[in-house]
């Protein structure tokens, strides 16, 4: 008797239904695991996270995580132009030529004023044309707020202060301290965008402060760089 090979096939399809390869999501709990071995780090991962929980990561991946800090910590860092100083750290003064109280003369370019102050005028200020400031500083009543940079030495040629030092310039209310730098000829007398040099004999800096800094002691004559960046009345 002939019989069709279709209808053969399925009803051997019914006779023997295949049945679908078991999963084994929870080994831990079933009587007969799996052939192969399955550890417990694999069974954890394998498992479902419950909701709000975060699904930790297999051993391994911890292994490698911590493997790759701790290479990180050997490959060397790239040297800053100023590598010998550490961030945060004062930057060294450049030196300038020894000096001495009777080299600052009127033949020079030098102005002696009644206080016994010197000073010269490298360059000549415009003020702040954006801001509508020509005037000089002693100008503005109450004093205002002015913002400079500045360097000093002693005679030896050696800088004690200096805002190149410490990488940002000094702001700061004139007139208020009454200062080194408060003394006419000095930033008083300045204008915006001027640069000029104020040397200050040892009567004159005896105990006294620049720009908040002691003045050294002992010291013939103490010459300072200064140049007005800003001015904002009070």
């Amino acid at each position: 008797m002939h019989i069709c090979k279709t209808k053969a096939r399925a009803s051997a399809s019914m006779v023997a239904p295949r049945t679908c390869r078991p999963t084994y999501f929870r080994c831990l709990k079933t009587a007969s695991p799996p052939a192969r071995s399955v550890t417990s780090a694999t069974c954890f991962a394998m498992r479902k996270p419950t909701v709000g929980v975060r699904e930790s990561r297999p051993v391994e991946s911890k292994r490698r995580s911590a493997l790759l800090a701790s290479l990180s910590l050997l490959i060397p860092t790239v040297a800053s132009p100023c590598f010998a100083v550490r961030e945060g750290e004062a930057l060294p003064i450049e030196p300038i030529l020894s000096f001495d109280l009777e080299d600052f003369t009127e033949e020079a370019g030098w102005t002696e004023l009644d206080s016994g102050l010197i000073y010269r005028v490298l360059r000549k200020g415009e003020g702040d044309r954006d801001a509508g400031v020509f005037e000089k500083v002693d100008y503005f009543q109450p004093f205002p707020f002015v913002t400079v940079l500045y360097t000093a030495y002693t005679p030896d040629g050696k800088g004690f202060a200096s805002t190149a030092s410490s990488r940002r310039p000094w702001s700061y209310q004139v007139g208020v301290r009454q200062g080194l730098e408060d003394e006419d000829g000095a930033v008083m007398s300045m204008v915006v965008g001027e640069r000029r040099q104020f040397v200050v004999p040892f009567e004159l800096a005896f105990k006294r402060k620049l720009f908040l800094q002691p003045a050294p002691q002992n010291q013939s004559a103490l010459l300072v760089d200064v140049e007005l960046v800003s001015l904002r009345p009070y």
